[in-house]
């Protein structure tokens, strides 16, 4: 008999929860403030740790889009409507990437989503360049 570490051996038997393209059902429940509460109470430390990261992830593209504009103010030929474009497209991409940090809470809403956000966040964030620059 081969030896194997302990808690594989019915890995075959064992029916994983794998990631989906659409929202898992009940799925408007993770909308809900008492949504990550279970989390929240088995991981106290982890807790805000995945917070930040969620934060980070959501803000951060729409971060970068704003240093860009202000670090090449003088070479566009205006930083105006065409700018909050850009904003608000790399804002959607955050919202595709906070999809990902939804996965470790158990809050994922399927690859669909994160696909859409990446194609018209980044669609935006393309239009915009291309009226600016």
């Amino acid at each position: 008999a081969r030896a194997t570490w302990p808690g594989t051996a019915n890995k075959r038997a064992v029916k994983h929860n794998r990631l989906s393209m659409l929202p898992p059902k009940g799925a408007a429940a993770f909308f809900s403030p008492t949504s990550d509460e279970a989390f929240k109470r088995r991981h106290p430390l982890g807790y805000p740790l995945v917070t930040a990261l969620g934060i980070a992830a959501l803000c951060g593209p729409m971060i970068a889009w704003i240093a860009f504009i202000a670090a090449s103010a003088r070479r566009l030929d205006g930083t105006g409507a065409w700018s909050l474009v850009g904003c608000a497209g790399a804002f959607v991409i955050g919202i595709g990437l906070f999809n990902f940090v939804a996965i470790i809470l158990k809050q994922y809403l399927g690859h669909l989503l994160s696909i859409l956000c990446f194609l018209i966040g980044g669609g935006l964030v393309a239009l915009s360049l291309a009226f600016l620059l």
